[in-house]
C-alpha cells in the first residue's frame, strides 16, 4: 500500500520540522488510521540543518560554546560524520530566531561566530565541512566570519560544501539586502547603505581572489556569507534541499508515495528561490506524485506560479501572528487543517 510522505521544513520560531510532521501524522491517524505515513526530517540549509543531516548520516551531534550575532556567549552545536566530516549551520549560532525583534539590526549583527565554529571544527582535525546557509540574522557579506578565520591554519586544505537555502546573488533586487534584510530588522532607509556595503566588499573579494562572486547563485545566502565562503580554495555550492533529497534518495521513496505533504512557516517569493517546499514540490511533480503545501501564512504574490497542487494556510486570517506562532496553537492549526482535507475524510 502506498504511503503519504511528510517532508516539511520548520515553522520558524514555532515548531521544528519533526514537530510539524508529528502534528500532520496525528491528524492523519485520527481521520484515516489505515493510511500509512513516512516522515523525513527536512532542512534546506537553514534552521535544523546540522541536526537533520547528522541524524540522517548516523553522525554525532557535538554541543559547544560560541557567540551569537551580537557577540554574546551562546550554546550551539555541530555534527561529526564518520569522524572526518563536519556539519554545521549558521542558524544555530547567528540565527534570526535567536534575537528578539528589538535586537535585529543588520547594520551591527556579525557573522563572526560562524568563523569561530569553522575554526573549531578545523582545530579538531576535520578537513571536510558541510555548511548550511539560511536563517541568519546578518547581512555583513561574511566579513565577521572571515575576520574570525584570519589566523586559522589549514584553511586552504579544507573542502567546503556550501548548502544554500536560496539561489540569490549577493546584490541586486533579488540579492541579500533587498530580498531578505527587511526581515532581519532593516528599515527602508538602511537598504541602500547595506547594499553599497555588500557591493564594495564583494568587489574587494573578487579582486583578492580573481573569482567572479557577486553575481553567483547562492552568494547572497545567509546575508552574503555565501559570497565569503566562495573565496575558499576548495568549495562546492549546492542547493541545500536538492542535496538533502539526494541523500535520502527521494525519487526512489516517491515511487511508493500517493501524496507528499510539505510546507514551511510562510510561503512567499523567498520560497520560490529554492527553499525546501519548492524543491520538494518540483521533484514530486517530476515523478507524477501530488504534492500539497501547508504554511502559517501564504503571500498573494506566489499565486499563479505554484508548483504545488494545493497550498493550505493553516492559521485563520484573523488570528494575530504572535498567537499563531505559539507552538501549541500552531500544532492545533495544523491538525485542524489536515483533518479538513477531503483526501483524508
Amino acid at each position: 500500500m502506498k504511503h503519504i510522505l511528510i517532508a516539511t521544513d520548520s515553522f520558524k520560531g514555532s515548531l521544528t520540522s519533526l514537530e510539524v510532521a508529528e502534528a500532520i501524522c496525528s491528524a492523519i491517524r485520527s481521520n484515516s488510521p489505515s493510511v500509512p505515513t513516512k516522515v523525513l526530517g527536512i532542512s534546506d540549509g537553514g534552521e535544523g540543518f546540522a541536526e537533520t543531516v547528522t541524524h540522517a548520516m548516523g553522525g554525532e551531534l557535538i554541543k559547544t560554546d560560541g557567540h551569537d550575532a551580537l557577540m554574546r556567549p551562546i550554546r550551539t552545536h555541530y555534527g561529526v560524520i564518520n569522524g572526518n566530516c563536519g556539519v554545521m549551520d549558521v542558524a544555530s549560532t547567528i540565527g534570526l530566531t535567536l534575537l528578539t525583534p528589538a535586537e535585529r539590526n543588520p547594520l551591527i549583527t556579525s557573522s563572526y561566530g560562524v568563523g569561530e565554529m569553522i575554526h573549531l571544527i578545523i582545530h579538531e582535525g576535520i578537513r571536510k565541512m558541510i555548511i548550511g546557509l539560511g536563517g541568519s540574522s546578518t547581512n555583513d557579506c561574511g566579513r565577521g566570519m572571515l575576520e574570525a578565520l584570519k589566523e586559522t591554519p589549514h584553511l586552504d586544505d579544507c573542502e567546503f560544501i556550501i548548502a544554500s537555502d536560496v539561489s540569490s546573488p549577493l546584490c541586486g533586487p533579488k540579492g541579500a539586502t533587498y530580498l531578505f534584510a527587511r526581515q532581519k530588522g532593516a528599515t527602508e532607509a538602511m537598504l541602500p547603505q547595506l547594499e553599497a556595503r555588500n557591493l564594495a566588499f564583494g568587489k574587494e573579494l573578487e579582486q583578492k581572489t580573481g573569482k567572479s562572486i557577486i553575481d553567483q547563485p547562492g552568494s547572497g545566502a545567509a546575508g552574503g556569507i555565501g559570497a565569503a565562503l566562495m573565496t575558499m580554495k576548495h568549495y562546492k555550492t549546492v542547493q541545500g534541499i536538492d542535496w538533502l533529497l539526494d541523500l535520502y534518495n527521494f525519487k526512489t521513496l516517491l515511487k511508493d508515495t500517493s501524496l507528499v505533504i510539505t510546507g514551511e512557516g510562510k510561503i512567499d517569493r523567498q520560497t520560490l528561490q529554492g527553499k525546501a517546499p519548492y524543491g520538494i514540490a518540483l521533484m514530486a511533480k517530476e515523478m507524477g506524485v501530488p504534492c500539497i503545501a501547508i504554511c502559517g501564512k501564504v503571500e498573494e504574490e506566489v499565486e499563479g506560479v505554484m508548483p504545488w497542487d494545493k497550498i493550505i494556510q493553516v492559521s485563520p486570517p484573523d488570528q494575530p501572528l504572535v498567537e499563531a506562532m505559539r507552538p501549541e496553537i500552531a500544532r492545533r492549526n495544523i491538525e485542524k487543517a489536515i483533518s479538513s482535507l477531503f483526501l483524508l475524510k
